[in-house]
């Protein structure tokens, strides 16, 4: 009977151990399977955009293999933990990815609702990739974590039976060659474990230390551009919705306000990521651009005569957001007061000097002028003080000139640094 009871705990410590073995290995084939659909989902967005610009038509296909891949997965591996709620998921956003691919295929000549649905597309995706990655965590935490501690349990155990199995050798002998089998997979399979686990720290490890190369840098910047260039693009859409409601044209002008700054900023982010030299944008193109902005925007229907002379061939993002702020706000000024009820007017812009060396900035118009400087040594509005306070970003003075017209001159203060030296 002891001989029996013992060779009967034995063989349930086999099966016992060897189902967790099974359990173990088909939870590293689904945790494998996952990381393929993940980098599938990540590159569904680039997916559309070449399927968009190309016609090639490859998105039906792997939207299929997509479906299809998920479905054989949700078969065979739906016992595992976190594999419940993954499939409908996954079902819903590939749906979603499908319709606004064929809604940016319908749309394909409307470049900004491109743009709109390849963000979506990208948080659609980036949504999926979350739910795969909470699935593969589950399956670590209540599968992998779990079975290992089991697999630990029966090795104690059949450490527990070895040493009862010492003790009767001769009487237990086919008991002992079993054991010492189930011993030698529970080691290795330890052993597997740990080696893994190095792998896996090790690779971590490389990955935090690899420094991204200089091209691949540049591909990130120029991205995250594009996206904040794209979301300020999204803001200044709503602010325009937002005017639809209102009927008072004092609000009204306010709201255009903060459209012409939001566009201002965002088209220093688009010049950015055009430009060859992330570091440099071209100022000359910028302020082109800025100003036939602010004319669309104000809807200027005079003669305008534009008198621009930039010496200044580059500047980093971080003077150029301020300075364009500061011109957007002073053009501004002029197509609301200089140039009202008149035929013809003309715009001054001249910009000299480096950002190493100093900037000077001489900006205005030939209108009437203010009235008196009581406005601008005490500014009541936040137009002028954005001036006054963007002048101080950029280290430098700005007064008002006395001069027929409105015209301003800004003035760095290495300007007067170098001058006194």
């Amino acid at each position: 009977m002891l001989a029996v009871l013992f060779i009967s705990f034995d063989l349930h410590l086999v099966s016992r151990a060897r189902n967790v073995q099974q359990r173990m290995g088909a939870e590293v084939e689904l945790l494998d399977a996952l990381g393929r659909m993940s980098r599938a989902v990540n590159e569904l967005p680039t997916m559309h955009r070449v399927d968009l610009h190309t016609g090639r038509g490859h998105w039906e296909t792997r939207m299929t293999e997509l479906r299809s891949d998920l479905d054989r997965i949700s078969a065979r591996f739906i016992q595992e933990p976190g594999m419940t709620e993954l499939p409908s998921k996954l079902l819903l956003a590939f749906d979603q990815a499908d319709s606004l691919h064929h809604l940016a295929e319908v749309q394909a000549a409307d470049l900004r609702e491109e743009r709109t649905v390849q963000a979506i597309l990208q948080l659609v995706a980036q949504r999926a990739s979350k739910a795969i990655e909470r699935t593969a965590r589950t399956v670590h935490e209540q599968g992998l974590s779990v079975h290992s501690a089991q697999l630990s349990r029966r090795w104690d155990e059949a450490q527990v039976l070895m040493f009862l199995s010492c003790l009767m050798a001769v009487v237990f002998a086919l008991l002992v060659g079993m054991n010492r089998r189930l011993l030698v997979d529970s080691r290795l399979r330890g052993d597997q474990l740990a080696e893994a686990k190095q792998r896996l720290e090790q690779t971590n490890r490389e990955l935090r230390e690899t420094m991204l190369s200089k091209e691949e840098k540049e591909v990130m910047l120029k991205e995250i551009h594009h996206r904040v260039k794209n979301n300020l693009q999204i803001v200044r859409s709503l602010i325009r919705f937002q005017m639809d409601q209102v009927d008072d044209p004092r609000v009204n002008e306010l709201f255009n306000e903060c459209i012409t700054r939001v566009s201002a900023m965002a088209l220093v982010h688009e010049q950015t990521y055009l430009s060859k030299d992330l570091a440099t944008i071209d100022v000359r193109s910028y302020l082109e651009s800025l100003v036939r902005d602010l004319i669309h925007a104000y809807a200027v229907g005079i003669r305008l005569k534009q008198d621009i002379d930039i010496q200044v061939k580059t500047l980093g993002v971080d003077t150029l957001v301020p300075l364009g702020l500061l011109i957007n706000e002073i053009i501004s000024n002029s197509f609301k007061y200089a140039f009202k009820g008149r035929m013809e007017g003309t715009l001054t812009v001249h910009l000299s000097g480096s950002e190493e060396g100093g900037l000077l900035l001489r900006i205005g118009d030939d209108g009437p002028g203010m009235p008196s400087r009581d406005k601008w040594d005490r500014p009541n509005s936040l137009g002028m003080e954005l001036i006054h306070t963007l002048a101080g970003q950029l280290d430098a003075d700005i007064d008002l000139l006395p001069v027929p017209g409105t015209h301003y001159e800004m003035r760095d203060h290495k300007l007067g640094r170098r001058k006194v030296a």
